[in-house]
């Protein structure tokens, strides 16, 4: 089960990334939705966006699930971001740890090479929006911090 931004994303993340379902957050229902999505619960997270996203999962979460925090784009703004409901963390014993990739860095060649290979045989799908040039550098960052990427967001100066 997924959670993106938009009609398009969460046709992209079913029908291409072959999750079972995606929650459009920007709907205006996320927890509803969510709940619809996961009536069983959910066991394990990967978390990247925070806030409002992050405060319908932790409602949703089963005893001794997993966060994996990798990044949390809704405190990009320097603004904190508080949990609505941090008690969660605690009744539904959830174990939360955060994840920077480049503190593991004696493992990149190995995962470079699993991840080539993976896309290579197109077990592993990924989209890209490309910005060119450095002139478009700041849009590109605004845009992503709005959600108006599809993927991975690159600006291209050459």
């Amino acid at each position: 089960m997924g959670i993106a931004g938009g009609e398009e994303k969460c046709r992209y993340v079913v029908e291409t990334l072959g999750f079972d379902a995606c929650v459009d957050y920007k709907a205006g229902n996320l927890y509803q939705d969510l709940k619809a999505a996961t009536p069983n619960g959910v066991d394990v997270c990967f978390e990247n966006v925070g806030g409002e996203v992050l405060d319908a999962t932790l409602a949703r979460m089963n005893p001794f699930g997993r966060i994996a925090v990798y990044g949390y784009i809704a405190g990009y703004d320097g603004q904190p971001v508080p949990l609505k409901h941090p008690s969660l963390i605690l009744t539904q014993r959830l174990l939360v740890q955060g994840f920077i990739a480049s503190e593991h860095m004696d493992v990149w060649p190995e995962a470079l090479e699993q991840l080539g290979t993976l896309v290579a045989r197109k077990k592993l799908q990924y989209r890209e929006s490309i910005a060119q040039g450095l002139d478009a550098a700041p849009e590109a960052f605004i845009g992503l911090l709005k959600g108006r990427n599809f993927g991975k967001q690159l600006v291209k100066l050459i």
